[in-house]
């Protein structure tokens, strides 16, 4: 991309024929206009493509004959641009106008802040229906080493309306500075670049980074004047009680269950203090112990993630080598995120 914007867009799709109208609207009503966009298509085998080309000519986009996953398309898209700021899309998101110039405006007067997200709200997409209920207004850190969204399935009423510090943020939306992705980047065994963890391929990449960020001490914030809405379907983060939790995993595809088990424990290998572990091991083992069965139970858990694990083990322990290289704080210092 050749001229220089303040800001680049990555749009990573997949099937998102049914999605792109409200998206792309939303984008194109943005009252900042310093913004470039890249659209990686990851394989759709519906409209989207088409779509794309027919409304939006002027928009650059790569084709994919398969899906690559979440992480590398990003990756290609950060690596492809050199904006001083980079936005994750999401297919599934709707931007109110003002967006991107709240954000941009946060980032500028904050310098030392490394990545930001808005207030999402709940998007029903099937009746059209923006809701005043909280999607994410960041992420935040349990002592079982679970990574939610916070205040995930809340009425907001006015009581959220100030900007705060967060532990990190979600993957629906984000805005990252490039000088601090450049700083928790890491190197994979073919020699290139990796933001987003690529092993992971999709789901939990976006906490993956959101840890390496805290670990190098660089911030991240919620920015309340920012707006968003999210056509979340498989949020489970406000559920608290067994039952709910297990429930929700029964109702997500197999292949989502099947990578969210295995990354959340390719994530806790490579970020995680061992000594913070172990003052929170009963936590987390009974945590681990819980969902194991309960997925086992709903047949949504088996040796291959297990295998997978090990097989991707020697690739985490190179990539945790780095991980400590750039990290810049205490153990102790990430203990105050848990909750």
């Amino acid at each position: 991309m050749n001229k220089q914007k303040k800001l680049s867009i990555g749009l990573v799709t997949y099937n998102a024929e049914k999605y792109l109208y409200s998206c792309l609207i939303s984008l194109m009503n943005q009252s900042f206009k310093d913004w470039e966009i890249l659209i990686i298509d990851n394989g759709s085998t519906d409209g989207t493509i088409r779509y794309i080309k027919e409304n939006y000519p002027q928009f650059k986009i790569v084709e994919h004959k398969n899906n690559l996953g979440f992480a590398q398309a990003h990756n290609q898209i950060i690596s492809w641009t050199r904006s001083e700021y980079i936005m994750c899309m999401n297919q599934d998101i709707v931007l109110d106008k003002d967006y991107i110039k709240n954000i941009v405006k946060f980032l500028d007067n904050n310098k030392k802040v490394g990545s930001v997200t808005g207030k999402l709200y709940k998007w029903e997409f099937e009746e059209n229906k923006k809701t005043k209920t909280i999607d994410s207004i960041g992420l935040e850190l349990y002592k079982n080493y679970r990574v939610v969204d916070r205040q995930e399935g809340v009425e907001d009423i006015g009581q959220f309306n100030s900007n705060e510090e967060v532990f990190g943020i979600s993957g629906a939306i984000p805005v990252y500075r490039r000088k601090a992705l450049d700083k928790v980047k890491i190197i994979n065994n073919s020699g290139r670049e990796e933001f987003f963890d690529e092993d992971f391929f999709a789901y939990k990449e976006d906490v993956d980074l959101a840890f390496r960020l805290r670990l190098a001490d660089i911030s991240s914030y919620y920015v309340a004047n920012a707006i968003a809405w999210h056509d979340r379907s498989t949020a489970n983060s406000h559920l608290q009680t067994n039952w709910k939790i297990a429930s929700a995993h029964r109702k997500k595809n197999r292949m989502v269950n099947y990578l969210s088990y295995r990354n959340h424990l390719l994530m806790l290998y490579k970020n995680s203090f061992r000594i913070n572990i172990f003052k929170n091991f009963h936590h987390i083992a009974w945590y681990e112990l819980r969902k194991y069965i309960f997925m086992k139970i709903f047949n949504r858990v088996n040796n291959k993630q297990i295998k997978s694990f090990c097989k991707l083990r020697p690739l985490m322990k190179n990539k945790r080598k780095q991980i400590k290289e750039l990290t810049k704080i205490q153990a102790q210092d990430m203990l105050k995120w848990i909750k």
